[in-house]
Order: structure tokens, then C-alpha cells, then sequence
């Protein structure tokens, strides 16, 4: 695990039963020259490494962060001082981790993700002081994979949402991409295209074609505005060896997500294209706050979380309540003219350290379970081992080493150990006797036996207890996914049934797909396919009829016929012209008859399949 060595704050590896709470630093950006020529007021003072200040109206309102960042940070002491080495260290070991730029437009998100936009899409880069988290990353991750023994297999995706479209910017022309969702991977992108990586100048490669065909735009706030969300992730597959021999693999990956700003209209000018932009921008991104605004809501103890409502949403549900180790770098402006957008900056960075992740070792569960055995496999070994060891101490009339946990023993810095017993029966056959310690202090300890028996019953007891409520979690969450999958793949079918039905395709022959359905959507088709027939035959008789009464009108005095239709000439053509339009009626009416006969044999099929279902479950 990270040591971590720097200034920053630490991620708790260990964690608690409630989980891990997501980090949170914070960073100002330095006025810029429009603001500085605006003469405007500076609203925020960092107070120290976790407090900051904002002045409201004359007020004073304080923030507390995991870490704040004055505006004099550069970006070495932004990737030190925000924990990112311990995040890649936990990738490294098979966890997910997630590390979000989040703020307004122009606040120095991308800068502090990337770098300068500029120099990623040249073709030819050089790294310099302004290179932001992302290459330092990739060069911390890849030193440090080449210090482990572990066997390391690297792969990385980009893409980006544009007006709530997930697009592959790796792969331009694969057009528009669809987010599915499966009980193993969760939400996920279908087609994206995920390259290997073989040293580091392979990921800045991907890097810099991502940012190339990323979507940008140009306002009044920002010249190189993000018109969407970006998401990179590093896929990092590690393999080793147990000390049985078994081959271990774990899949730990890390996200790099660069949001696009919020912004207002008003203040930025946005026009054309770029308003629908505005527009899908600050819809995902409130969706974003109700998501965190709910798993933040400490009172509410089953909220509903509206992850389906963005595709941002969906893919972050991993790394917002998940399973992810999180950091969010909350970016704002020190202007006093955007104070309305740093409050709410502030109070989103606020909510988020109330969620708590739960971070785990991805591995596969076949190589999880071994692992948890063979672990436990060795504790029970060397617990046998000390155990054997101290009955033949006591069995020889030796001193009884004591743990560590114990206090007691000798003052050479060797192991402590209590005086000899004087009958190793009599101690034997008590198995909670008290004996005094070699100091001069009047406590008495238990034989360590005992007491570490005890402190491995308790652990283990602990640990069961625990592993019981993750199971009936786990069983609870599959459960409920697997209800809300069934239920919306049977409001796919009825969609796809309503759509067959008021459109007017008829189901085609020859269709011997063995979809399931069950019995209400069978009787639901064959009341459809009833009402579609009664209506048709009701068209078809009033056609016949107005069919009748062209052929008569044809077939008498032309004269009869003229005065009826208030002409006085015999007009031929207009005779022709009847006959043309008989014709055709005919045809309609051989159209709707053949169409009847599908229908019937449509809903007979129903029936059949219906009856078939009905014989097969006992009914």
C-alpha cells in the first residue's frame, strides 16, 4: 500500500464498516486578466491545509475540506498534496479508483486534469512544469509497476458524453455508443474501444488523441471551453503468485473524469449550437447533485438515487456509493462575480465527503475464494504453531512467552516472557490461572494461551458476522437488480408489441422466435388483433357498398347520371376515371382481405402458444 510520503492527506485503506468516505480537495485558480482588468474583489481565503473562507455581503462563511489549495499551487504540489499517489498505488493492488474534476466553467478543471490544452493536441509534446494529474500519473503508475514483482497488463479507453450521447473519442467514426447494463460489469459501454498499453508514452498517446477529438468550444467565460464530460480509465490487470503456487489476477483500474463546467447563459453568451450544449451540460450535471445529494441525506435511510437519469450518472454509480476509492477536486473562481457558482461548488464538495464508499479487491470469485482460503489456511497454521509451542514451554516448566499485546516481560528487547511455572499440571488443569507478571507492578494477566484464543475466537466470530450481513446484502442488491431487469425487459416486449400494433405490421410468417412472453401479453395481442379485425371488416363493407353504388351510377342513363352530378354533357372521362378508381377499391378490398386472413392467423398462433404455456405449467 501507499505510504504516503507527502504532504497531503491519507486514504484510509482499512476503512470502517460503514465504509469510505470520498476525499475531497479543494482548488483556486488565479484571477484571470478579464477579472483582472474588471478590478473585481477576491471572495475566498484559504486558511490553512483543510479550512477555507468565503465573504458573503459582509458575512463570513467557513468550508472544510481534505485539502485546500491556494491559488499559488502549481500542479507538482497539486498531484502530491491531493493524495493521487495512493489512489494509483490502490489501483495497483486491484482496487478501482476515481479521481473528478468538478466546478464551474473556467474555474481550471481541465488544466488541473491534463495541462494546457494547447500543447496536448500538438503532434509533437514535451512535458514541462504545467502538465497536469493525468501524465504524472501515468509516469508514477508505471515506476512503480516496474519496482513490483507482479505481473502487470495495461489497457485504457476514452470517451466523452456530448448532449447526453456517449461517444468514443478514440474512435470517432464509431458514431453514437449505448450504455447497457449486466449484473457482473454494472453500467458499461458497449463498442468502446479499449487499446493496449505497453509503456508509458502509450497512455500520453491516448491522452493526447482524446483530447484532440474532444468537443471545445469558445465563450465570453472560457476560450477553450469543455462542451462535454470526459472519461478516461486505465484498465490494470496484475497477476502473482501465491505461496501455494496458485496464480492470483486482480483487476484494479482508475478513472480520470473531467467534467464539463456549468455555466449561465447570460454570463458566457453562448449562442447557436453552443445554447442546446449549455442546455444537456447543466441537465447531467443536476442530475449529478441530486445523486449526491441523496447518498449524502444521512437521515433518509433507503433514498432513491436517479442514476438512470444522466448517462454521466450511470457511468460514475460505481465511484459515487460504490465500490471505488474517490477523489473529487473541487475547482472554483476567486472572483466575487462568480460567488454564486463557488457556493454551489462548495456545498456539492460539501455533501460528497458524507458518501461512503465501500472499496474491494476486484478479483475474479473463483480466485477470491481460494485466496480467502488459503489466507485463512496460514493464520490457522501459524496459530497452531504458537499453540504447540507453548504447551511444550509449559509441559517443560519454561516461561510462557507473552504477545506483544501483553504488558510485562524483561527490559533486554528480546521477547517477553513470564517467570517459569512451578507445576505444569496444576497449570495445566486450570485453564484461566492467573500468574504474576516479572515487574513490580500488582496487576496479574492471563496466560497467553488462553488469551490469544480468545482474541481468535472474537475475530472470528466478528468476521463471520460480518461476512453473514455481505452476503444478505449482496443477495438483497442481486435480487433487486434481477426484479428491475426482468420488469424493464417486460416493458420492452410490451413496447415492442404496442409498436407492432399501432404502426399496422402484421407479424410476419415464418417467425418461430421462442421469445417468452407470458399470459397476459398473449390475451393483450389477441384483443388487439380482434378490434384491428372488427375494424377492418366494417371498412371493408362500407367499401363494397360505395363500390355498388359507383358501378350503378356508371352503368345508367349517362344523362341520369349528369344530372344528378349537375353536368349537362356526357363527360367520358370522368366515366374512365370512375372506373379507374373501382378498380382500385377492388384491389384495397383483396389488400384487407388478405391482410384479415394474417391477422386470424396471427392471433390463432397466440392462442395455440398460450394453450402450449398453459398444458406446460400444470394448469
Amino acid at each position: 500500500m501507499a505510504s504516503g510520503g507527502f504532504d497531503g492527506f491519507k486514504f484510509d485503506f482499512q476503512g470502517d464498516n460503514e465504509g469510505e468516505a470520498i476525499k475531497v480537495a479543494l482548488r483556486v485558480r488565479p484571477m484571470n486578466s478579464m477579472e483582472q482588468a474588471r478590478g473585481d474583489e477576491n471572495c475566498i481565503k484559504i486558511v490553512n491545509d483543510t479550512s477555507c473562507q468565503v465573504s458573503i455581503k459582509g458575512q463570513i462563511k467557513h468550508f472544510t475540506f481534505n485539502m485546500c489549495l491556494p491559488e499559488r499551487t502549481n500542479q507538482t504540489e497539486a498531484f502530491n498534496r491531493c493524495g493521487v499517489s495512493q489512489l494509483i498505488d490502490s489501483a495497483l493492488d486491484g482496487y478501482s479508483a476515481t479521481i473528478l474534476a468538478y466546478g464551474q466553467t473556467g474555474s481550471g478543471k481541465t488544466y488541473t486534469m491534463s495541462g494546457v490544452e494547447e500543447k496536448l493536441g500538438r503532434d509533437v509534446y514535451i512535458s514541462d512544469d504545467t502538465e497536469g494529474i493525468i501524465p504524472r500519473a501515468f509516469r508514477y503508475m508505471w515506476s512503480n509497476m516496474i519496482k513490483r514483482q507482479d505481473q502487470f497488463y495495461v489497457k485504457a479507453s476514452f470517451m466523452e458524453i456530448y448532449n447526453e450521447q456517449v461517444r468514443d473519442i478514440l474512435n470517432p467514426v464509431s458514431g453514437i455508443l449505448h450504455t447497457r447494463w449486466n449484473v457482473k460489469n454494472g453500467f458499461f459501454v458497449e463498442d468502446l474501444m479499449v487499446v493496449e498499453c505497453s509503456n508509458v508514452d502509450d497512455l500520453v498517446a491516448v491522452l493526447h488523441e482524446g483530447m484532440k477529438n474532444r468537443r471545445t468550444g469558445s465563450h465570453e467565460l472560457n476560450k477553450d471551453s469543455s462542451r462535454s464530460h470526459s472519461i478516461l480509465t486505465v484498465y490494470i490487470i496484475s497477476e502473482s503468485m501465491s505461496q501455494q503456487g496458485q496464480p492470483v489476477r486482480k483487476y484494479g483500474k482508475i478513472s480520470f473524469v473531467d467534467l464539463a463546467g456549468s455555466e449561465r447563459l447570460k454570463e458566457s453568451k453562448s449562442h447557436g449550437d453552443m445554447i442546446k450544449e449549455t442546455g444537456n451540460i447543466n441537465r447531467s450535471l443536476f442530475v449529478l447533485g441530486k445523486v449526491i445529494s441523496g447518498l449524502s441525506d444521512k437521515k433518509s435511510k433507503q433514498p432513491y438515487i436517479p442514476y438512470r437519469d444522466s448517462k454521466l450518472t450511470m457511468l460514475l454509480m460505481d465511484s459515487l456509493g460504490g465500490t471505488s476509492k474517490s477523489l473529487m477536486i473541487a475547482c472554483i473562481s476567486p472572483s466575487y462575480v462568480y460567488l454564486e457558482e463557488t457556493l454551489s461548488t462548495l456545498n456539492y464538495a460539501t455533501r460528497t465527503m458524507n458518501i461512503k464508499n465501500k472499496p474491494v479487491i476486484q478479483m475474479d470469485p473463483k480466485e477470491q475464494i481460494i485466496f480467502n482460503l488459503n489466507r485463512e489456511n496460514e493464520l490457522l497454521r501459524m496459530e497452531n504453531m504458537y499453540l504447540r509451542e507453548q504447551l511444550q514451554r509449559v509441559t517443560q516448566g519454561l516461561p510462557i512467552e507473552m504477545p506483544d499485546f501483553l504488558p510485562g516481560g524483561g527490559n533486554n528487547g528480546g521477547k517477553k516472557s513470564l517467570p517459569p511455572l512451578q507445576s505444569a499440571n496444576k497449570n495445566a488443569s486450570s485453564s484461566k490461572k492467573l500468574i504474576p507478571s516479572t515487574d513490580d507492578s500488582d496487576y496479574q494477566v492471563e496466560m497467553p494461551v488462553n488469551k490469544m484464543m480468545g482474541e481468535y475466537q472474537y475475530e472470528v466470530t466478528r468476521l463471520k458476522k460480518e461476512n453473514e450481513e455481505l452476503r444478505y446484502s449482496r443477495d438483497i442488491a442481486e435480487k433487486n437488480y434481477h426484479i428491475l431487469m426482468n420488469d424493464n425487459n417486460a416493458l420492452q416486449i410490451k413496447l415492442e408489441n404496442l409498436e407492432n400494433v399501432f404502426i399496422g405490421n402484421p407479424i410476419q410468417k415464418g417467425d418461430n422466435s421462442n421469445k417468452p412472453r407470458n399470459r397476459i401479453e398473449d390475451e393483450f395481442m389477441i384483443s388487439t388483433l380482434m378490434n384491428e379485425n372488427t375494424s377492418l371488416k366494417n371498412r371493408i363493407k362500407e367499401l363494397e357498398e360505395k363500390n355498388i353504388e359507383l358501378e350503378v351510377l356508371a352503368r345508367d342513363n349517362p344523362i341520369n347520371f349528369d344530372k344528378m352530378n349537375k353536368k349537362t354533357p356526357v363527360d367520358q372521362n370522368e366515366i374512365f376515371n370512375l372506373r379507374q378508381v373501382n378498380t382500385r377499391l377492388q384491389e384495397r378490398v383483396e389488400f384487407l382481405q388478405q391482410r384479415e386472413r394474417d391477422l386470424m392467423g396471427s392471433m390463432n398462433r397466440g392462442r395455440n402458444s398460450g394453450n402450449g404455456e398453459s398444458s406446460g405449467n400444470g394448469y
